[in-house]
This record gives structure tokens, C-alpha cells and sequence, in this order.
């Protein structure tokens, strides 16, 4: 059976759940939305307005073109839109659902078990994954990864990223994890091209985007980067806790189309949560430097993705659209506590959101606890991932001081778990010559 055929049953169940996002409730529920906003910026492109110059656009410059893309069949009915936006979202789910099954074979996963974990996201998530456009940088740093992993096209792997950075910001995440990955390996000439090839795509891009309205670059940049602490976010959940002990007060904030928290602990408590993050993204780096195999570097770069999630001081409910092919990749790979987790943060995710969201904002106790479960859950998702590196840091070693078992084999080629299959496929026919 070819691998297209093989797609064509997670593909099924992706398209049913899809389909029930749009018809049944809760999973259609929308009554907390970005799509107005992106039917808004869609309508003003087609008629002829440029985002940056001619009105303020928060995201980076390639959304634009996806944004304007839902509306190729008219940006003035909102059914329409919303309609169109949805489709050409599924397409990027499907897109997803085919690089996680090939990320799984480069890794020594099951492509299968990829597969229709990745078709599960609209069961998990809802509404979310069908009216936010996410999924096509998720796309795109999946994309990026895959061809960085298959060792070919290592520079087009990093421009890939960079147009995903262009699209929204995280890709850039999966490139630090990469970079350090190719030096462990030795391959620092590819590091050096790949890291330039990034680099060059962000600044082109970048540059452009400046160079048709600088004003309008600024503000984009100034929107992202000075947004408060987010009501849904770790450092949210440990202001609330904090007022509510009286230590500090937390007052809540209507920013960048959105809710936030203010407070005299807003300032402490991102510094500390920043700090964490900053650790996290250094040891999935470090691990990821350490140990020569692909599985090696997909888990470090998605884990990486995930900490910027947990605990970053904004966390929007369309983040758990990011972490979702780390849990459907774990669970290919036999890692069941961190699939367990980062699925479990998701569907925890789908529970609070939109459904209890202004509860969550106005600080009622039982909306924030979920919340605050779910973000634990995310941050254990991040740690089992570590953990689950360093320990195969150490079975490396292991293999390493064994040189007779691996003589003669390419590491850069062979998974670790490829290998032993194989070994115990011959071992299972020399038995039976016996």
C-alpha cells in the first residue's frame, strides 16, 4: 500500500471532525472569535488597502496573504468567509496530518499512529483550529523540520522556517533546537547555511514590510512585543493566586483585543516565568546538541514550541494548536506521558474555552483553576519532554560504549529505533533457521 493510501483513512477522520466543528455543538461553539477581525482585514485588502501602510496589522507579513486568501470567494458575506477561511484551513490540518506520519518514519515512530493522532485535533480542539490561521505556520515549521531531519535540503528546511516566522513568530523557536543539533552532529558548514538561509528570509521579509511603512512595521512589532500579562497565561494564574492571598493585587485589563492582568506582581512574576522559559529553550538545545539522532531533534524543537506556550506571559487558546503534533508524535514514539499531557492540556483547553473564557477574565475561582490545571499540564508536557531527552542522552552513551554493536552503520542515517527493530527481526530469523 503506497503512503498516500495509507493517509487516506486519518485523512477521513480529520475531514469528519471538521465537519463537526461547523454543525455540532460544542465543538461548533464560536462565540468567542478572531474570524470577524480577519473578515475585516481580508475586506479592506481587496479593496486595494495594504496592511502596514494604508491600516495597522498586528501579525507578521505573510499572514496578510493567508487572511486575504479567505476571502477569494468574497470578503463581504461573513458565512462566506468564515466558510472559505475553514476549508483552506483544513487543507493546512491535512498538510500537518501528512509531515507528522513522515516526521514518525524518519524517527523510528509509527506514521500511522501520527497520523490519526494529528486527525484528532478538531475532536480536541473544537472551533479553534477551523476560524485561526496557526495551522499554516504550524505547517510550515513541520515542513521546515522534516526537511532538516531527511539531511538533503537542510538550507531550504531553514528558509521554510523563516517563512513560517514571517507567518507567526514560533517557527523561529524550531530553528534554535536545529541549529544546535547540526553542530553536535559536526555539520557546522550546514548550521552556518541554514542559519543564514533563515535569517536571510526574515530579513527580506522584515525589510519590505519596512520599507512600505515603517510606522506600520513598528506597530506591529510594539504590538506583540509590549502585550501584557494575558488572563489565560501561567504568570496570569500566579497573579490571581497572589491576589488572592492579598500578597499582591491584580486588576484586570482590556489590551490588544484581548484580556490582561496589571498589577504591582506583574513585573516579578514575567521575569521568573521568562527566566524558566529561557532555561527550558537552553536545555532543549543543549540535549538536542548532545544527541546525534532525528528523534533527537524533532522532540527537542517541538518542545521548545510547547515552553513557549507554557510559559510565556501570553497564552491564547489557539497555542494548544502548536503543541498538538508534539503529542501526536510522542505518542508514535511510545512517549506516553508527554502525549498524555500535551493532549490533556488541549482537550483541558477545549473545556475552558469559549465556554467559560469570561468567567475566566472576570477571575471566577472555579474557570481560573481549570485553567490553572491545564497549564500545569502543559508545563509537565515540557518537562516530560526533557526528561525524556536527557534519558536518551544517556541510552546513547550506552550505545556508544558498545562500538561493536553499531559497526559499520551511518548513526546519521539509521535511527536508534530502526536498529534495534532490525536486530530483532534477525535475531527472530535466525530462530527459526534453527
Amino acid at each position: 500500500m503506497s503512503r498516500g493510501a495509507r493517509l487516506l483513512g486519518p485523512l477521513a477522520l480529520l475531514c469528519a471532525g471538521w465537519a463537526l466543528t461547523a454543525a455540532v455543538w460544542p465543538w461548533s461553539d464560536r462565540s468567542v472569535t478572531d474570524i470577524f477581525v480577519y473578515q475585516r482585514y481580508a475586506q479592506l485588502m481587496a479593496d486595494g488597502a495594504l496592511p502596514f501602510r494604508d491600516f495597522t496589522f498586528e501579525y507578521p507579513p505573510l499572514a496578510a496573504p493567508v487572511l486575504a486568501l479567505g476571502g477569494v470567494l468574497g470578503t463581504s458575506d461573513a458565512a462566506v468567509y468564515e466558510a472559505t477561511f475553514g476549508v483552506l484551513m483544513l487543507l493546512a490540518a491535512a498538510a500537518c496530518l501528512a509531515l507528522v506520519s513522515r516526521l514518525a518514519a524518519l524517527t523510528g515512530g509509527s506514521p500511522a499512529r501520527a497520523a490519526y493522532a494529528l486527525a484528532l485535533l478538531p475532536l480536541a480542539t473544537g472551533a479553534l483550529a477551523r476560524e485561526h490561521f496557526d495551522l499554516v505556520p504550524v505547517a510550515l515549521a513541520l515542513a521546515g523540520l522534516a526537511l532538516v531531519a531527511g539531511g538533503r535540503r537542510t538550507s531550504l528546511g531553514f528558509a521554510v522556517l523563516g517563512l513560517g516566522a514571517a507567518t507567526k513568530a514560533f517557527p523561529l523557536l524550531v530553528a534554535l533546537p536545529a541549529l544546535a543539533w547540526l553542530v553536535g552532529r559536526g555539520e557546522r558548514r550546514a548550521a552556518l547555511r541554514g542559519a543564514a538561509a533563515l535569517t536571510a528570509v526574515v530579513l527580506a521579509l522584515g525589510g519590505a514590510t519596512y520599507a512600505l511603512s515603517p510606522a506600520g512595521a513598528r506597530y506591529a512589532w510594539s504590538y506583540q512585543v509590549e502585550r501584557p500579562v494575558q488572563v489565560e497565561s501561567a504568570p496570569a494564574v500566579v497573579m490571581r493566586a497572589l491576589d488572592a492571598a492579598g500578597v499582591a493585587g491584580a486588576r484586570r485589563v482590556a489590551a490588544r483585543n484581548g484580556d490582561a492582568l496589571e498589577g504591582p506582581a506583574s513585573g516579578p512574576v514575567t521575569a521568573v516565568s521568562t527566566a524558566i522559559l529561557l532555561v527550558a529553550l537552553a536545555g532543549f538545545a543543549l540535549l538536542a546538541a548532545r544527541a546525534p539522532s532525528r528523534r533527537a531533534l524533532v522532540l527537542a524543537a517541538l518542545g521548545s514550541v510547547a515552553a513557549a506556550a507554557a510559559f510565556g506571559k501570553v497564552l491564547s487558546p489557539q497555542f494548544l494548536i502548536w503543541t498538538w503534533p508534539l503529542a501526536a508524535l510522542a505518542l508514535a514514539w511510545g512517549e506516553l506521558r508527554v502525549a498524555a499531557l500535551g493532549a490533556a492540556a488541549a482537550v483541558l483547553t477545549f473545556l475552558e474555552f469559549p465556554f467559560r473564557y469570561h468567567d475566566v477574565a472576570a477571575g471566577a475561582g472555579g474557570a481560573v483553576l481549570l485553567v490553572a490545571v491545564r497549564d500545569l499540564a502543559l508545563a509537565g508536557c515540557v518537562a516530560a519532554a526533557l526528561s525524556s531527552l536527557a534519558l536518551g542522552r544517556q541510552d546513547d552513551l550506552l550505545h556508544r560504549a558498545r562500538p561493536s554493536v553499531v559497526a559499520g552503520l551511518d548513526q546519521h542515517a539509521v535511527e536508534p529505533d530502526v536498529l534495534v527493530g532490525g536486530l530483532e527481526a534477525d535475531r527472530h530469523q535466525g530462530a527459526e533457521a534453527l
